[in-house]
């Protein structure tokens, strides 16, 4: 898309769910857009899918939908990023009950030089591959770090 709002698709109305659907070629525009997006209502989703993943906004923040495949191949790592931002604590209890495959946190490029920073979904309490989308380099990601604690 070449404006700054995604494509609109449809609303679909599933039980007590509501989806508004969206269409955009660039997920780091798709995802800049869901961040400007306040849900208020429980069971109301804005997703918007992309070249890299179908991503969300619901009431409790930004997620992405599934993992992309290439995201478990570690063997395309030529870098090591970091996480830099908090993640949500609902976000990662989802993954850690296996509700979800990921968690979405802020994350950095470890290619020295570039340093990039963006929103990216990682496997919880496990090494995932990011792809930064400035210098198109595969990272991975460690999580193990990140711990749940909750009911």
């Amino acid at each position: 898309m070449s404006n700054d709002e995604p494509e609109y698709f449809k609303t679909l109305e599933d039980g007590n769910r509501t989806y508004e659907m969206y269409f955009e070629d660039d997920a780091e525009k798709a995802k800049t857009w869901l961040l400007t997006k306040t849900v208020t209502k429980p069971l109301y989703y804005v997703t918007v899918k992309t070249e890299r993943g179908t991503w969300g906004v619901d009431k409790e923040g930004l997620y992405l939908t599934d993992l992309l495949d290439f995201q478990s191949d570690l063997s395309l790592a030529t870098a090591k990023g970091s996480i830099v931002g908090i993640p949500s604590m609902f976000n990662i209890g989802m993954a850690a009950r296996g509700a979800a495959d990921n968690f979405v946190v802020e994350v950095e490029c470890g290619v020295k030089g570039c340093g990039h920073q963006w929103y990216d979904g990682l496997r919880y309490q496990d090494t995932t591959v990011v792809r930064c989308p400035k210098c198109d380099t595969y990272c991975t990601i460690d999580s193990r770090s990140i711990n749940y604690v909750g009911a």
